[in-house]
Order: C-alpha cells, then sequence, then structure tokens
C-alpha cells in the first residue's frame, strides 16, 4: 500500500429533474470539496464519457443526488474521505462502518454505509453544497413587539 495521500475523490450523481431520465455525472472533488472536473456519463458499461467543459457555469446550481463514490485504491483515502463525511455529518447524515485506508472495502465502498439520501449542487466558485435531506422547515418566532414611548 502507498503511502501517499489522496487529495481528490469521484462522486457519481445522477441530474434531478421532473422527467425519468437519468442523466449520469461524475464529479471529482478536491480536498476542499470544490468541483475541479466533470464528465457527462452516456454508458458507463460502455466507456461513454464526454467531458463538461464549462460545467461550473452550465450546470451551476442543479440540483444532483450522490450514487457512489470511488477513490484511487494505490493512495492513502483517510483524509479525503475524512473530509467529505466530515462535510456529510454536518448535514445530519451518518455514516457507518468506514473501511480501513488498507482494507479491500475501500474499493467498492470507500465512504462505508450513510443513512440518507444525499442531494447537492455547486458554486459559481465550483464548491459542493451538500443538503439536509431531512430539512424541515422552521416557524420563525414570533418578534415581541415594544412600545416606544
Amino acid at each position: 500500500m502507498s503511502t501517499y495521500t489522496a487529495t481528490e475523490i469521484l462522486i457519481n450523481a445522477i441530474r434531478v429533474s421532473w422527467g425519468n431520465r437519468a442523466d449520469i455525472y461524475e464529479f471529482v472533488l478536491n480536498e476542499d470539496l470544490h468541483v475541479i472536473e466533470c464528465v457527462h456519463v452516456e454508458s458507463l458499461p460502455q466507456g461513454i464519457i464526454y467531458p463538461v467543459n464549462n460545467f461550473r457555469t452550465q450546470l451551476q446550481g442543479v440540483l444532483f443526488e450522490l450514487n457512489h463514490v470511488r477513490v484511487n485504491p494505490r493512495l492513502d483515502n483517510t483524509y479525503i474521505i475524512g473530509q467529505l463525511t466530515h462535510a456529510l455529518e454536518e448535514i445530519g447524515v451518518n455514516v457507518y462502518n468506514t473501511p480501513r485506508h488498507d482494507s479491500m472495502a475501500v474499493c467498492y465502498r470507500p465512504l462505508g454505509e450513510i443513512t440518507e439520501n444525499v442531494r447537492f449542487y455547486f458554486s459559481e466558485s465550483g464548491h459542493c453544497i451538500f443538503l439536509c435531506p431531512n430539512a424541515k422547515l422552521k416557524a420563525v418566532p414570533s418578534l415581541s413587539r415594544h412600545r416606544y414611548g
């Protein structure tokens, strides 16, 4: 096992849309969880993949749902997986059974198991914004009325 630390992670996601069409995209995120590369997957089994050159403008604000995560098994992915796990935990998604960096499970389930479906979008700068899956609207407390004078 290599002692080099991975600083990128690949996320496979479906574009959320009203139709039944499943547009699949893959995003490479850096250690700050910024999208640095994007491809549109026409057919993964047939290897038909198209780069999305202007993804920051073409896909900015588009909603995606996380399918799976992939890592480079030749590198130590502990740090980058930790970055993504922390971001998910901040929105209320629990991550269980995260494999050790030297386990074979890191090849097929590097993140472990998550408790919720995760949706995300990214900003113009490419920052990935994960959304809380259990977000509920809360009433804003009424402002107390003060009488002056």
